[in-house]
């Protein structure tokens, strides 16, 4: 009789740990991650652009190569204004490139609301210099 009466309580248990563990949430369970946007790369911006800089160095013309691989290459007509190697990517309607100059690689980024013929944004350089900056594509 004892062996009859504690085999009943086995599917009894069973039953009440199973729904106790798949009604219960975790207290450190994490929400799932949401990743930032990602850029892309734009063929109709890609290829050779030209234009003027203007800033801490005073205004200067300027082109840019912006290549099918996400890669910007920037000089002024001046020495002021250092060439600058650095990546770029369209994303949220904005043209945004970022990298370092080859002078003594001081951090620069470029913004604009994004353009296939004509980009006017801003420039500024972790230096403290900054500017303005007009390119259209040839």
């Amino acid at each position: 009789m004892k062996k009859q009466c504690v085999s009943y309580w086995y599917p009894i248990c069973f039953l009440a740990m199973w729904c106790i563990l798949s009604c219960s949430k975790s207290s450190d369970a994490q929400e799932p991650e949401i990743e930032p946007p990602v850029g892309v790369i734009d063929a109709a911006l890609v290829g050779t652009w030209t234009g003027t800089l203007n800033g801490s160095f005073g205004e200067a013309d300027m082109s840019m190569m912006l290549t099918d691989k996400g890669v910007m290459s920037a000089e002024g007509s001046t020495s002021l204004y250092c060439p600058i190697n650095a990546t770029w990517e369209v994303i949220g309607g904005k043209f945004k490139a970022k990298g370092n100059d080859e002078c003594d690689g001081t951090a620069v980024t470029f913004d604009a609301p994004y353009s296939k013929t004509k980009l006017v944004g801003s420039w500024n350089a972790n230096s403290g210099n900054s500017g303005t900056f007009t390119a259209e594509k040839q």
